[in-house]
Order: C-alpha cells, then sequence, then structure tokens
C-alpha cells in the first residue's frame, strides 16, 4: 500500500495553473495570439462540417436513398420484362391456336343466343318467362348483340345462372340486372350483351401456353374467399304460438302514421319490424294501435303491450 502526500507547494501549483487558464479563457477577442485564433477556427469548422454531413446522410439531400430504390424498382421491372419475353413464343402458339377453333365453329346469330340462354337456366333451375333478342350494334371484335330476358328464380340458383355465365362459348356480360322480391320468390329481368366474335380461350391451350401456377393458386385462393350471402333472406324468427313461447317476444316500439303502422319487436335471433296482416312465424299480426299489437295464431290470439316484458 503506497501513500501520496500532496505538499503545499504541489497544491499551490495547481491553483496558480488553473488560475492562469481562467484568466487566458476570458482574454478579450483582439487579445487571443493569432496561433489561439487558427486552432479555435478550425474546431468551429470541423464541428460545423460534421454537423451538416450528418443532416445531408439523415435527410438524404443527395438523393442517394432515392435512386437505389429506383434502382431497385427498375431491376425487377427488367426481370418482369425478361420474364415475359421468355413466355412469347408459348403465348404466341396458343394465340394461333385460337383463331383455327373459332374459324371451324359456325357463325353465332340470335337464335343461338336464346337456344344458349334457355339451356344455362335449366340448368341452373331458373324458370325463363320471356327472352327477347335486341338488334346488333358495333363493327368487329366490338359487335353486340342485346338480349333481353326475364325469370322468376330464388337467389341460390340465380348465382348459378350468372356464373355458368363465364363457361358459355360466347362472351355475355349482364349489363342490366333488376331483382325483386315478392311471395312466390325473385322476379328477375336482366339484359345480356352479347359478343359473338369473342370466344373464350380453351383450358387446354391455357396450360400449354406455360401459364404461371402461382397465379392458379392465387386465383384459386380467391375464388374461395368469395362467400355470396343471400340478401333476401329473412332471418328465422322462433314462435310456436305456445303460452312457453310469450317470453321470447318483446314489444320494443311501435310506429305509426296515416296510412300504416310498423311494431319493432325484439327476438332471441335480433330485432325486426313488423306491418299489420305480416306474418311473423306461425302467427301474424292483426292489429296495431298506440299501445300495442295482437298476434293471432287460428282461433287464439294474445296481446303485447309497450309496457308488458312478454
Amino acid at each position: 500500500m503506497s501513500t501520496t502526500f500532496l505538499e503545499p507547494g504541489g497544491a499551490a501549483h495547481v491553483c496558480a495553473g488553473l488560475s492562469r487558464w481562467v484568466k487566458r479563457a476570458r482574454l478579450p477577442l483582439e487579445a487571443w495570439s493569432r496561433r489561439r485564433r487558427w486552432f479555435v477556427a478550425v474546431t468551429i469548422a470541423a464541428l460545423v462540417f460534421g454537423l451538416g454531413e450528418y443532416v445531408w446522410n439523415a435527410y438524404d439531400l443527395a438523393g442517394l436513398e432515392a435512386s437505389r430504390a429506383a434502382l431497385a424498382l427498375s431491376t425487377q421491372r427488367l426481370a418482369d420484362a425478361r420474364r415475359a419475353l421468355a413466355q412469347l413464343p408459348s403465348l404466341r402458339r396458343a394465340a394461333d391456336a385460337v383463331p383455327a377453333t373459332a374459324s371451324t365453329a359456325v357463325s353465332w346469330n340470335s337464335a343461338d343466343d336464346v337456344r344458349i340462354v334457355s339451356e344455362l337456366a335449366t340448368q341452373s333451375g331458373v324458370a325463363l318467362l320471356a327472352v327477347e333478342p335486341g338488334t346488333a350494334s358495333g363493327e368487329g371484335v366490338e359487335r353486340m348483340r342485346a338480349l333481353q330476358l326475364t325469370a322468376r328464380t330464388d337467389f341460390v340458383h340465380l348465382m348459378a345462372f350468372f356464373h355458368g355465365l363465364a363457361q358459355l362459348p360466347v362472351l355475355m356480360v349482364p349489363g342490366d340486372v333488376t331483382v325483386k322480391q315478392d311471395g312466390k320468390g325473385l322476379a328477375v329481368a336482366a339484359t345480356l350483351q352479347v359478343y359473338d366474335a369473342l370466344r373464350p380461350a380453351p383450358e387446354t391451350a391455357l396450360t400449354s401456353a406455360g401459364a404461371s401456377r402461382e397465379f392458379d393458386e392465387a386465383a384459386n385462393d380467391d375464388d374461395e374467399d368469395v362467400v355470396f350471402f343471400d340478401p333476401f333472406a329473412k332471418p328465422p324468427i322462433s314462435a310456436s304460438g305456445g303460452p312457453g313461447d310469450a317470453s321470447q317476444l318483446r314489444l320494443v316500439g311501435v310506429l305509426r302514421d296515416r296510412t300504416r303502422g310498423l311494431a319493432l319487436l325484439e327476438t332471441p335471433d335480433g330485432t325486426t319490424t313488423v306491418a299489420a296482416g305480416q306474418q311473423l312465424g306461425v302467427e301474424r299480426l292483426t292489429q296495431l294501435d298506440a299501445l300495442g299489437i295482437t298476434l293471432a295464431n287460428g282461433g287464439a290470439s294474445r296481446i303485447l303491450m309497450l309496457t308488458e316484458a312478454s
């Protein structure tokens, strides 16, 4: 263990040196020596240069990062172009095969439109009421005929009919579709635009063209994700009309005017609105007033009041 003793003379020497540095730091600018001025100027210049370089790189003022991103995008586009160029011979062979198939087909006319739409409707379970061919317009591949039809069906078979349009040998596009619901199902009025000069490419031609498997898998995934819900389906209402089912319906509110009235009911499946004369399960709403409604099931009837939690 060593011990260092600070002599009084050494402490005085340190204090003297410190006071000398303080005095030199307090000197006015005009009293500085040339060496000191150069040293301070160089130090400030170095600090400014370092700070400027940091800001320059941080905010990409030179556009270096933007140039790198543009270069990466150009490289990706070049790779895509080369990939498309490699598939060009197979695509040309597929395109050469399509006109040969189309040239051997019999010319299409309005009678063929009616026939093929009638066959598709029969296969899809759609009852056609009327089919009316229209006049043709346009030239070449833009030549189009309008086919107007009226039918009666339900939502499931209607979607099957529209899905089957994509499988026809000519291009048929639904241009104007009106769907109305009545007591017997859905009344459909549609206008199909028929392009007889356009033919879908055969699946074998697409396969021989070397179509990308990743694209096919993505298309199949998209088809699996598409789910159609029937917008015309009404939620089922559990009401058997027995005395034990009175607790499953609750009158929430009544809305009336001079011509009609609506009752808002709370059911186990949610809320629903019922008008006078409308069927509610096995019961029918026979009367509606400001205080409640009357439900009838055959010869039996019951009253739901606004103040009654029934």
